[in-house]
């Protein structure tokens, strides 16, 4: 006991031993801002409140309409900084003071430069003006205060002094820091969890911002074993073990999913731990996604008599998540070479005169080459036969809660129960169902959720979506 309490007052006189005065953010030459992809000269005006000609004129642009990745662009009307800056979107966690913390950025400056209102304004998905990180003092990550310690006693057992903590995390004293608050150090000091946290390590959302009809994954790094839950958009989460102390969720964002902002919750426990849990609101963006000539069909396959229990089918055979996931490799296009797509994922319809009120769930592909249709990934095929609306209908479980459905087959070559392989052939492309002629729907849904099928041609999920180790 007496060892501690001396450690402690050894702890106290270092503050006033190692006093040094933080660096001044002051005004100078005209800050630059970095050209990121995707900007416009007319967006990067509206980013920072100036007019486009009075961008024009601070930097001599000969030609505004040639604006390339990578471009300097100095940027008038901003006081009180010099220096560089770019975009970055904030993950899940991101507050004012957490930022201000790892850029070694004022919150005034921060709240400045990206017209900030509300604390609120910080959401999961937005993009956020910054300076470079190469510009600033680097920081990462430090171990918080834990619950029933002091500020003085977190410093003493993790060798540190108190004043450059309160210093790096702009602190006015240890009143300010609180338990299991966001703390950040200099490079090559202990690292800890951006999210202040000893049992979460990170909580990564990939891609961002959430797109309409877009896959999405969730990954969370623990320092233990731990079990996960969480709710994305209404929607529960089903985490499942990529790594050692690494979880990571796959997730479907509706195609008419409401544009603006939702919500997103992450609860990790472990024994011996703190259970952690954060809830913070994200972006949703629209897709773009074109209008389908009008078609006009059976009408009976649009009688809500027959579409809702169909419907129902569909959903309770989709909704089990398998705990098992059957899947190693990017997934294979359904369909023998030359292929032709008809009518693409999320495309908005209008059917017998009706509003375009109604969305395409999946891809379709004509009859291009022959009539096979093939598996396109491993699975257990979880339903097959014939539905109004669907027609000669097959439905696949991939396990984790990813599923395929092929649609409007003249024949099906499997039966429930069957294991099939990536490339099997598994029945034959027809004109069953609600059709306007012969051709296969191919849908894939994440955990209840019908998604662009063409990107999970092109990404293994949830590999490439999981962050760097």
């Amino acid at each position: 006991m007496i060892k501690r309490l001396i450690a402690i007052f050894l702890a106290v006189i270092q503050i006033f031993s190692f006093f040094t005065p933080a660096l001044a953010q002051t005004g100078g030459d005209l800050p630059v801002y970095i050209v990121q992809p995707g900007d416009s000269l007319n967006l990067i005006a509206v980013r920072f409140g100036i007019s486009a000609e009075d961008l024009i004129a601070a930097n001599d642009l000969a030609d505004p309409n040639v604006l390339n990745v990578g471009t300097a662009l100095r940027i008038p009307g901003l006081e009180g900084f010099s220096g560089t800056l770019t975009t970055d979107v904030a993950g899940l966690g991101a507050t004012l003071t957490g930022l201000s913390r790892q850029y070694q950025f004022s919150r005034d400056l921060i709240v400045d430069l990206n017209r900030i209102t509300s604390p609120a304004e910080i959401y999961v998905g937005s993009t956020l003006v910054l300076p470079l990180l190469e510009e600033t003092t680097a920081m990462q990550p430090a171990a918080p205060i834990h619950t029933g310690d002091s500020f003085l006693e977190t410093a003493v057992k993790q060798n540190k002094n108190p004043w450059a903590i309160l210093e790096t995390n702009a602190a006015p004293g240890s009143a300010a820091l609180l338990p299991l608050e966001r703390l950040v150090s200099a490079v090559g000091a202990e690292t800890g969890s951006i999210l202040g946290s000893d049992l979460v390590q990170s909580v990564d959302i990939n891609p961002l911002p959430l797109r309409q009809g877009k896959t999405e994954v969730i990954t969370v790094k623990t320092t233990g074993p731990a079990s996960l839950s969480g709710e994305l958009n209404g929607k529960p989460l089903n985490f499942f073990q990529v790594a050692d102390n690494e979880y990571a969720a796959i997730q479907g964002v509706h195609s008419l999913a409401q544009p603006g902002l939702t919500g997103i919750k992450v609860q990790v426990e472990a024994p011996a731990a703190d259970p952690f849990t954060i809830e913070q609101s994200i972006l949703v963006e629209s897709e773009f996604y074109p209008q389908d000539p009008p078609l006009y069909v059976d009408p009976e396959t649009l009688d809500e008599a027959f579409t809702q229990p169909e419907d129902e089918i569909v959903r309770e055979t989709t909704t089990p998540v398998t705990p098992e996931r059957y899947w190693t490799e990017i997934f294979k296009i359904p369909v023998d070479e030359p292929w032709c797509i008809k009518s693409g994922y999320g495309n908005r319809r209008s059917y017998n005169g009706s509003p375009f009120t109604y969305f395409h769930s999946g891809v379709d592909y004509g009859v291009c080459a022959n009539l096979n249709i093939y598996a396109p990934a491993p699975g257990r095929v979880v339903f097959s036969g014939e539905l109004t609306v669907r027609g000669i209908a097959t439905i696949i479980d991939h396990g984790w809660g990813i599923y395929s459905g092929m649609y409007h087959q003249s024949k099906t070559l499997v039966k429930v129960g069957d294991f099939v392989e990536a490339g099997q052939l598994i029945g034959e492309i027809g004109g069953t169902g609600r059709v306007t002629g012969p051709h296969l729907h191919w849908e894939v849904f994440a955990n209840g959720i019908q998604v662009e099928p063409l990107d999970w041609l092109d990404h293994l999920y949830p590999e490439d979506f999981l962050p760097a180790p």
